[in-house]
C-alpha cells in the first residue's frame, strides 16, 4: 500500500539543544511517508553537525543549509523543498506528538474542500517521558494560530503564497489570515497538535513588541478585506496566540488553560 507523503519543515537557528529532540519525536510516526526538510538558517552553533550525525542515522532528513535570513524565508526554503502531497511544520524546540500526522493526514484526505487541519496546542516548560507536563512546571492547553498544530495541503502554497519574509515576527498569523481572505477552509480538531517549549531562549520577545506585530498583521488583514470590499469581522480564532502568550508568560508556578474548539469557515 502506498503511504500518503507528508514533507516537515523544521527551521532551525543555534537549536543545538533541543533539535534532536525535535527530530526524534518524528521518529513515532507511523502510517505516513515522511519527508523531513531540515532548514538551517545560518547556525553558528553544533546545529548542522547534529542533524548531520541525525541523517546518516535516519535517511528521511534532508539538510538545507543556508545564511542568516530569518524565520520566514528559512521556513519557504523548506517548502520549496518540499515534494510531499502534505507539508506541516515543526520549530527545533518544539515535540511533535505521536500519531499527529497521520490522525491529520486522515481528516484532511476525508474532507476534500478543506486546506488544512488544525489541533489545540499545548505550551510546556518540562514534561515526563510520557510527554505530560512536569507536575508543578507552568502548562497551558489550547486552541490558537500555530503553524506546527497544522497540515496543509501542499497546493496551498501554491495557491496562496509563501510567507511573507518582510515580517519579522507574526508570519505564521499574516500566513493565516490571508488564507481566511482567499476562502480557504479549516478543519478544527480537538486533540493536542503541538507540544510547544518555552524557555528563555524563545521567550524573550517584549510584549509590547509582540502585540504591536500582531496588531499590524490584524490591521493589514482588515485593510485588505475593506480593498476588497469585505466587510465581515475576524474569527477570535485568529487572536488567540497572542492572549495565550501572555497568559503563559504572566502565569504563577502553574497554569492550566483550554479553549474550546471551533469551526472555521
Amino acid at each position: 500500500m502506498t503511504l500518503p507523503k507528508v514533507s516537515v519543515v523544521v527551521p532551525v537557528f543555534n537549536g543545538e539543544r533541543f533539535i534532536g529532540e525535535a527530530l526524534a519525536s518524528l521518529w513515532r510516526e507511523q502510517n505516513v511517508e515522511a519527508e523531513i526538510i531540515v532548514a538551517d538558517d545560518g547556525s553558528t552553533d553544533g546545529s548542522v553537525g547534529m542533524v548531520k550525525a541525525l541523517a546518516e542515522q535516519d535517511p528521511r532528513i534532508r539538510l538545507i543549509i543556508g545564511e542568516h535570513r530569518g524565520v520566514s524565508a528559512t521556513r519557504n526554503i523548506g517548502v520549496r523543498a518540499a515534494t510531499g502531497e502534505y507539508i506541516t511544520f515543526l520549530d527545533c524546540d518544539d515535540i511533535c506528538p505521536p500519531g499527529r500526522i497521520a490522525r491529520q493526514v486522515l481528516k484532511l484526505a476525508s474532507h476534500g474542500t478543506i486546506a488544512a487541519v488544525v489541533g489545540e496546542t499545548l505550551w510546556f516548560e518540562a514534561l515526563t517521558p510520557d510527554l505530560n507536563p512536569v507536575p508543578g512546571t507552568r502548562h497551558m492547553r489550547g486552541l490558537c494560530v500555530t503553524l506546527h498544530s497544522a497540515l496543509f495541503r501542499h497546493s496551498v502554497f501554491e495557491t496562496y503564497g509563501l510567507f511573507d519574509e518582510k515580517l519579522k515576527s507574526c508570519e505564521d498569523l499574516d500566513f493565516f489570515l490571508r488564507l481566511s481572505e482567499g476562502g480557504a477552509r479549516f478543519l478544527i480538531e480537538t486533540e493536542i497538535a503541538s507540544l510547544y517549549r518555552r524557555h528563555p531562549g524563545n521567550m524573550t520577545k517584549n510584549s509590547q513588541q509582540l502585540q504591536k506585530a500582531t496588531v499590524a498583521a490584524l490591521q493589514r488583514s482588515i485593510a485588505r478585506r475593506r480593498a476588497a470590499g469585505r466587510s465581515e469581522p475576524l474569527d477570535v480564532f485568529f487572536m488567540r496566540q497572542f492572549t495565550m502568550e501572555t497568559m503563559f508568560s504572566s502565569a504563577g508556578s502553574e497554569c492550566v488553560s483550554s479553549s474550546p474548539a471551533v469551526s472555521l469557515s
